[in-house]
Parts: structure tokens; C-alpha cells; sequence
């Protein structure tokens, strides 16, 4: 079979799959998570506490797949997210605010983040 075949093969075979067959689309959000509990006077149990908040509404989304986690101004991260999952993590009330994110965000070197920075141009 030539390569032409081949390719309208597969497109054709393509063509008949019922529309939810296709994987959601992913888009880039920022999660940020509500601070319902009281903040512990040491900062090894504030940092553990945020920890364990983000693992848990991690948890909601485990398909997700996470850019940045933000530790220092708030407690969240950044995820490509289907809209599924958009639902579901703004449904919780683990979760302050989700909402939509884009990459000139991040392009900073990834100071305000725990993602390692990138090489100076």
C-alpha cells in the first residue's frame, strides 16, 4: 500500500469515530486553593499544610498534567486542565478560583514558582 493510501486510510477511519471518542482538549489554568483551615505559627507545618491542600485538590485531577506550583504568593498551581476537570476542581470547596492562564504568564524564569528557572537568552 503506498504512503498516500496509507494516510487517506486512516483519515477515512478517522472520519467515522463518534464525536466523544476524541481525547478533551487540554488549556493551560491557574488553581488557586482556598486557605479554610487555621494557619499553624511554625513555617515547616504552614508549608506541610499548603502541601497536603495542593495534593488534595491534586487528587480531584489526576490526569492533569501540572507546569508550576506556587508556594510563595499563593497557594496553587498551573495545570492543563480539561474542561471536565475545570468543573470539577471549581465545584470543591478546596478551591478558591480557577482560572484561565497563558504561557506570557510564565515567562519570567519561573521566579514566582517552584519550576526550575530557564536559561537566560
Amino acid at each position: 500500500m503506498s504512503a498516500i493510501r496509507f494516510s487517506l486510510a486512516i483519515l477515512a477511519a478517522a472520519s467515522v469515530l463518534p464525536a466523544g471518542a476524541a481525547a478533551a482538549q487540554r488549556h493551560l489554568y491557574i488553581v488557586q486553593l482556598s486557605m479554610q483551615l487555621p494557619t499553624p505559627p511554625d513555617a515547616a507545618q504552614r508549608k506541610a499544610q499548603r502541601e497536603a491542600g495542593r495534593r488534595a485538590v491534586l487528587s480531584l485531577v489526576p490526569d492533569a498534567t501540572v507546569q508550576y506550583q506556587y508556594t510563595a504568593v499563593l497557594n496553587g498551581f498551573a495545570a492543563l486542565l480539561t474542561p471536565d476537570e475545570v468543573t470539577r476542581l471549581r465545584a470543591s470547596p478546596l478551591v478558591a478560583r480557577v482560572a484561565p492562564g497563558t504561557e506570557d504568564q510564565f515567562n519570567d524564569g519561573g521566579t514566582h514558582t517552584t519550576a526550575a528557572p530557564r536559561p537566560q537568552r
